[in-house]
């Protein structure tokens, strides 16, 4: 029987997901780039090895628990909401090849449904954005065609060269649920 540990959520700030990541959202400088309409732009770092894939992602709403976490290699990853369902996400600092990622290291965000994120590279993530409300939450992905071939030519579902996931049930015995009674 596995251990259950409950993950306090943190609010997504920039300041909080800054070891995994960036916010997307209206930052809190001067826009990067003003057009003659008036239009501001603001960039975020994205890195990728291969080709861009731009993917729309529908999860459905689940328990709001997971026990496999992932990283990749060649791409950074970023998750734009679609249609503002809240949804939590959990983390873990980046690490490199054979190091996994702590019990303890791992944190939750709880997603507003106004603001994405894009996860720095070999930042560890859960599978999927967990939304708080039924039936689903949408999401616009930015990812690269050979992560996304890695994932469906792997045997279960998890990459073999790209992408390292991390079964906490099976090396730690521990399945973590999101607290949700005190967001930080």
């Amino acid at each position: 029987m596995p251990t259950i540990r409950s993950l306090n959520v943190a609010r997504l700030t920039a300041d909080a997901f800054a070891p995994f990541g960036q916010v997307i959202g209206m930052p809190a400088k001067k826009p990067d780039y003003e057009g003659l309409s008036g239009s501001k732009t603001w960039g975020f770092d994205f890195e990728a090895d291969g080709r861009l894939q731009f993917s729309y992602v529908r999860v459905p709403y689940q328990r709001l628990a997971f026990h496999t976490m992932e990283q990749h290699f060649s791409v950074t990853q970023s998750f734009v909401p679609v249609g503002g369902v809240p949804a939590i996400v959990a983390v873990a600092a980046p690490t490199d090849d054979g190091v996994p990622p702590r019990v303890e290291d791992v944190r939750a965000f709880i997603l507003d449904g106004t603001k994405g994120y894009v996860l720095k590279r070999r930042t560890w993530h859960s599978l999927d954005r967990f939304p708080l409300y039924p039936p689903h939450g949408d999401w616009l992905m930015l990812t690269d065609w050979d992560t996304t071939a890695d994932l469906k030519a792997s045997s279960d579902g998890l990459g073999d060269r790209l992408t390292r996931a991390l079964d906490f049930e099976k090396r730690y015995g521990v399945v973590f649920e999101f607290d949700l009674t005190r967001v930080a």
